[in-house]
């Protein structure tokens, strides 16, 4: 049986922002009117928040922030050039890129060409796609009840940037990427989404993304496929948690921290099985809609028999989401 190893990152670009441009201090002084007035003075804000904006608008916690997650995604680039995979699965979504109003799959494996991606970077940066085990996955997927989209070529753009900005995070040192990789598009907005860019209509109703017990059971069913192939497969989440910019209840301040910190709990004990059950509307009063692509990635891990061997949680109230970094054995 093939062997795997799971993890995760983000995808969060702020990183590539000078340290006093990371928290957009501009936009939250230019916003601060239009709050509730119980908000419009900073000093009502939780007092992390104050703290982490200290007296430089986050300038100095800039610095601090990136520097915690830039060395995990190093953890993360180090245990994979060690487990040395045939592919790297990586989980995560997209924002009206590749996928819109004339097509929203629930799930969908691309299975293109080699192509180059720029993302961050001033120089373009090879890709690889290993063609034939993302195909193999898909018509397992199906056989296995999962009626999974696939593609061989992109609908409108070569890859979101959500997929690009991943894939140039774990070439953070600009070492190269030699590891062929499957992309493995997951809708975590669905309705939500299509609302919010204006293609919904008050009198019909639009369709949701899959629920989390959906994404566990195909990750689940995605371990078991591999476990079964003749490859060795890094198995990934790419994505941020709570986004402050999602959250209403905050006014679009801050994530929600708390229900990161209950989630991170799971992971630390290895009870993947909870976020099966997880409230996609508690997910979403929490700021959390991008967190589909974790939830099959602990389907993955439970099937697999993975456990964390390193985590990191990378917590912030100003730059706007809770950033975990996770290897998985």
């Amino acid at each position: 049986m093939a062997e795997l190893m799971g993890g995760g990152l983000n995808e969060y670009g702020g990183y590539k922002l000078p340290d006093d441009q990371m928290m957009n201090p501009e936009r939250f002084r230019r916003n601060i009117a239009q709050l509730p007035a119980e908000l419009q003075d900073p000093k009502s804000w939780p007092i992390e928040m104050q703290r982490e904006i200290g007296d430089d608008w986050g300038t100095t916690a800039a610095a601090i922030h990136r520097e915690k997650v830039v060395e995990s995604f190093r953890v993360l680039r180090k245990e994979i050039d060690d487990f040395k995979p045939d592919a790297i699965l990586i989980w995560s979504k997209e924002q009206l890129e590749n996928f819109g109003p004339d097509a929203m799959p629930p799930f969908c494996i691309y299975a293109y060409d080699d192509f180059k991606i720029k993302r961050f970077e001033d120089t373009e940066m090879d890709v690889h796609i290993h063609r034939q085990a993302a195909k193999h996955l898909a018509a397992k997927l199906t056989e296995s009840g999962f009626d999974v989209a696939y593609s061989y070529k992109p609908l409108h753009i070569q890859l979101a940037h959500t997929f690009a900005g991943l894939i140039t995070y774990l070439n953070w040192d600009k070492q190269g990427l030699p590891y062929p990789i499957i992309p493995f598009y997951v809708n975590s907005f669905g309705h939500w989404h299509l609302t919010r860019d204006g293609y919904s209509r008050p009198d019909e109703l639009d369709v949701p993304p899959p629920p989390p017990w959906r994404c566990f059971d195909l990750g689940a069913a995605t371990a078991r496929i591999l476990k079964d192939s003749p490859w060795r497969v890094v198995i990934l989440a790419g994505s941020s948690w709570s986004h402050a910019s999602y959250m209403k209840k905050t006014s679009f301040l801050w994530p929600d921290v708390d229900f990161d910190r209950a989630l991170f709990a799971d992971l630390k004990t290895g009870n993947y099985k909870a976020w099966r059950n997880l409230d996609r509307e508690a997910l979403w009063g929490a700021g959390n809609q991008e967190f589909m692509s974790w939830v099959c990635l602990a389907g993955a891990l439970d099937e697999a028999g993975l456990k964390p061997v390193y985590l990191e949680s990378a917590e912030t109230w100003i730059f706007n989401s809770t950033k975990v970094t996770a290897v998985f054995k």
